[in-house]
């Protein structure tokens, strides 16, 4: 039944293009299912479509992805479809004019298909962000100085500041930070003596759309980026707070030694951070105080004989072993924050298990197990147990990081589990009922997903909004299927389950579940 139904869905199709029909039903964008020519009823009652915000041709296998995966997908410029792209679609090419701020603590934040000039091109998602028109510009703040990102990337693209170069959601960094995750707006940093040397801006939705952030001392701000980021692959060979391999050392003035040694004294001896670390009791955290404040003395010997190189050196090793130190012991509200945001994962990520294992076994009874290739759970149930250890020693940035590796391994399984249901026609329906039943059962599978996405990626209001636009058309078509299929009618009530199905899926999209 199936086959014949999308055989003359096809050849509708096939002659509204060549009659010169609108683009949404000629090249599917826009539209959905229950708007064909086998369905118009569908369309009459239900209203228009809404309109699809992601570029549609990002479903298509043949076109550049905006998966979010590591991979860099299909080249850019693979072929889409002949009919005209959706109006949506324009938002992301070319780049829109932008206002250059003047000021040097003011950054223009915008979103684009990546050229070959951004530093992620050929990885994640095709789109990427352009900072003052700057794709993926790399930026160097200075700590105690405010920047303000003015930021208008379109409602896909949440922007916000993370430790991973991939973004997407993981380990997003707040000290400092003001209205971060939004895509319209602005949001502020003020680099601290905590932060790490590197940060990302990048896209809570998608993958590798950022650029690097290097947090430099005062003084330090005229820094070539090639240095800095020899610095920044420097340190991070180095472990346990041990100095850094030597460089050579810059000429610089007895001021700019005393800005540094003034700057370093506070963060060392008068901070917040300082007394942390000592009332801790963290053995760890205490050595590498003490360390710190070793180098910090040597740094000022080294000035008082006028050896302002070696001791502007010094001070930058304590500064760095000193940062380290004060990370190892997280702020109470930050390590509140981090418990949340773990618990959060933990209940989404055995969530989406459930569901996994839900519709798997649907589709095992229907297919038979040969046919379906299960993901391995034993190692989803081993990092769940690895993340609950790290957590109870609160270390939750690594337990954040794990969960938020298995829940991506989970979700990308799910959805590809229910694709396939929706692109594999090898199921051998004995009635037009059990197909419908069929399709009853594929579009509860996506609506369950809704809520746990909402949970998980914490969108802003538009963002839900949106999806809720989608997810109440998606409804719609759904119950006008029932009387279809009451009175018989299961062709009809298939197609428009489809159609309703196609909603919800774009739904998850908005929020950046493939």
């Amino acid at each position: 039944m199936r086959h014949v139904a999308w055989v003359m869905l096809a050849v509708a199709l096939l002659l509204s293009a060549c009659a010169g029909a609108p683009p949404q039903q000629a090249a599917g964008a826009g539209g959905d299912v229950a708007a064909s020519s086998t369905s118009q009823a569908v369309a009459a009652r239900a209203g228009p479509p809404v309109a699809d915000p992601e570029d549609n041709a990002a479903m298509r296998p043949e076109a550049a992805t905006d998966s979010g995966g590591g991979g860099a997908g299909a080249p850019v410029g693979a072929p889409v479809s002949s009919a005209p792209a959706p109006a949506a679609h324009a938002r992301h090419a070319p780049a829109p004019a932008v206002e250059i701020p003047t000021s040097p603590f003011v950054f223009a934040v915008t979103a684009a298909e990546k050229d070959t000039t951004h530093p992620f091109y050929g990885l994640g998602s095709k789109h990427g962000f352009l900072v003052n028109g700057v794709q993926g510009k790399p930026l160097v703040l200075v700590r105690g100085k405010t920047y303000t990102f003015k930021v208008d990337t379109g409602v896909q693209h949440d922007f916000y500041f993370s430790l991973s170069s991939a973004g997407w959601g993981s380990t997003a960094y707040t000290d400092g930070v003001e209205g971060q995750f939004i895509y319209k707006g602005v949001a502020t940093f003020t680099p601290g003596a905590e932060t790490p040397d590197l940060v990302y801006y990048a896209c809570r939705n998608h993958k590798n759309m950022g650029g690097a952030i290097y947090v430099v001392n005062p003084g330090q701000e005229n820094t070539p980026l090639a240095e800095l980021e020899a610095r920044v692959k420097a340190a991070a060979a180095v472990s346990g707070g041990a100095a850094a391999p030597a460089r050579a050392q810059a000429t610089v003035s007895k001021q700019q030694v005393e800005q540094k040694i003034q700057f370093a004294d506070m963060f060392i001896n008068q901070s917040d951070s300082a007394k942390r670390i000592k009332d801790s009791g963290n053995a760890a955290a205490l050595a590498l105080y003490e360390s710190a404040r070793s180098q910090f003395s040597a740094a000022r010997q080294a000035y008082g004989r006028a050896a302002y190189g070696e001791s502007i050196g010094l001070v930058d090793d304590a500064l760095r072993i000193m940062s380290d130190a004060a990370r190892a012991i997280p702020k109470e509200a930050q390590m509140e924050g981090q418990r949340q945001r773990f618990d959060e994962l933990l209940r989404g990520t055995r969530d989406y298990e459930a569901s996994y294992q839900r519709n798997f076994e649907h589709v095992v009874a229907k297919k038979g197990k040969g046919n379906v290739q299960p993901i391995d759970l034993e190692q989803i149930h081993q990092a769940m147990e690895q993340a609950q250890t790290l957590a109870n020693d609160d270390q939750y940035p690594q337990a954040i990081g794990i969960l938020t590796e298995a829940q991506n391994t989970l979700t990308t399984a799910l959805t590809h589990l229910l694709d396939d249901e929706s692109i594999t026609y090898e199921l051998a329906f004995e009635t037009p009922k059990e197909e419908y039943e069929h399709e009853l059962s594929r579009y509860h599978s996506y609506e369950e997903l809704v809520p746990l996405a909402i949970e998980q990626k914490q969108p802003p209001k538009e963002t839900v909004d949106m999806m809720n636009q989608f997810v109440n058309r998606a409804k719609e078509i759904r119950k006008l299927s029932e009387p279809e299929a009451a009175k018989g009618n299961y062709q009809e009530a298939i197609l428009m389950l489809q159609g309703a199905t196609d909603h919800i899926q774009r739904a998850l999209r908005v929020v950046g579940v493939r």
